[in-house]
Formats: structure tokens, sequence, C-alpha cells
């Protein structure tokens, strides 16, 4: 994703860049820990565009953020999710929803269609699932007990998938049939929880319960917050994949719907 050209220049050093501003010399002051923006292509592209996520998650929004894609409009998809579970296995079906969504929202802003407002250039849709070792799917806990009952679960079963399907939706160009350009993907992470006998026994996942940080969270737990310090032993994949959106891969996804419309046009979609 990173722009081939390269510097005609090095870029200036931590001090030499506050030359020539206003103010006293920093030179002995503490050099600011807030990171320069990424200069990506993509990015440049996507700030100055009207650019939805279908998706009211807080956590998805600060990872898009946190990346550098700013010029977000929080658009989620009205339309319920009541796929069959059964009908689906699990990847199957956090894909189908996760396209449910997206394909919602984007159809959904073509229908206003005013002419003071542009259409999107893309919109980013996204669905998070919990898949026990047994292949079941978690939802969010119904009620404290619930809750108690799921976290136990988790614990006592070891480890459970995390499955985080992206879809993203694009015009096309030269508005051939259909008229959009769709790609998706779906990541897994491993998530392995502590044992009761290396320091989650009941008591501290009650205790966990009753801070209601993952009340609203499929699978009851927030591995970005307290979560992911007393439930959490380890994982193997990525990190943002279990707080809700895996961002490398959606940014890739970006620039495959928006960049190169005309490549690998008889591929299917990545899943």
């Amino acid at each position: 994703m990173a722009d081939s050209k390269a510097p005609s220049s090095p870029p200036p050093g931590y001090v030499k860049s506050t030359e020539g501003q206003s103010g006293p010399s920093r030179q002995n002051q503490p050099l600011r820990k807030v990171p320069l923006p990424l200069d990506l292509p993509i990015l440049k592209y996507l700030n100055s565009k009207r650019v939805i996520l279908a998706s009211a998650s807080p956590r998805r929004k600060a990872l898009l953020q946190q990346f550098g894609l700013t010029n977000l409009e929080i658009t989620p998809s009205t339309k319920p999710e009541n796929l069959d579970k059964s009908v689906y296995g699990p990847d199957e079906y956090v894909a189908a929803t996760s396209r449910q969504k997206c394909m919602d929202v984007y159809t959904t802003a073509l229908e206003i269609n005013l002419a003071s407002i542009p259409d999107p250039q893309l919109v980013i849709a996204a669905d998070t699932i919990i898949v026990t070792r047994d292949g079941r799917i978690l939802e969010k806990p119904r009620s404290e007990a619930d809750h108690i009952r799921m976290l136990k679960h988790l614990r006592d079963t070891e480890v459970h998938r995390v499955l985080t399907a992206v879809t993203v939706m694009a015009p096309r160009e030269d508005a051939r049939h259909p008229g959009y350009e769709l790609a998706s993907h779906t990541e897994e992470t491993k998530v392995y929880f502590l044992s009761e006998s290396d320091g989650l026994p009941d008591d501290v996942i009650e205790a966990y319960v009753k801070t209601r940080e993952g009340a609203d969270k499929a699978g009851g737990y927030g591995i970005q917050g307290v979560g992911g310090m007393i439930l959490v032993d380890r994982i193997v994949g990525g990190f943002d994949n279990v707080v809700g959106l895996p961002v490398r891969r959606t940014m890739a996804l970006a620039e495959k719907v928006i960049f190169k419309q005309d490549e690998g046009e008889d591929e299917e979609d990545e899943d």
C-alpha cells in the first residue's frame, strides 16, 4: 500500500522539523508522542471523498481513525440480521451478514441521491462473531447469568475463534453492470483464555461481568479493555480483528475496488 516513489530528499530530523515555527525553541522539550499521519495514496484519496462506515461500532470507527481514515460517515444498516445459523456454517454466516449490511447501506445511499450530497465512493461493512471450540456461534450475553456462563465456557474450552468478515463497495468508473465493485474477506484470530488454575477462577469472571464492559459484545468480553488483561492468555492472529476490524485487510480491499477495478475480473471475491 506504500507509495513506490522514493522521496526526493530525506525527511527532516525531529529537532530540525520544528525550525521556523513561531514560539520558543522546543529543542530542550520532550518530543511529542503523537505520530505523523500515514502518507498513503488510499488515505489521501478516501479522506477527500464520501466514505460510509456501515456500522455503529465505536471500536471500528476508532480503528479506522487511528489508521488515518478520518472522513467517515456513520450509517449503520437497518436490515435485520436474521440469517439462519442452521443453514450457514460460521464462516459463511459472517461473510453473508457482512455483505448484506454493505449492500443495504450502499443501495440506500444511492436511492437518496440528493444533489447536495455526492454518492459514496466507498462503503465499509463488517460483522464479527465468536465461534466456540465445538462450532457454536456466540451472540451478546442476554443476562448477567448468561454472561457468566458464556465466559466460563470460553475458559473451560481454552480456545475459540474470532471471525470478522469485511465487505467494501465502490462505484465503477465506467458504470458497467452492476455499477459497483465489491470485495470481501474473512479474517480469523484464535483467542486462548487463561485456565482456572492459571489465574481465572470463577470469582474473577464474576467480577469482570459486573463491570459490564463485555455486556454489549459478542462473546461477552472486550480484548482492548480489562477483559484482555484478566481473561486472555494469548492470541494467534490479528489483535484489531478481535476488536472488530482487520484494518490492513480493509484498506487492501479498498485499494482493490477503487484503484484496481479492471484487475482479476474473473476471480471470485476473497473469503
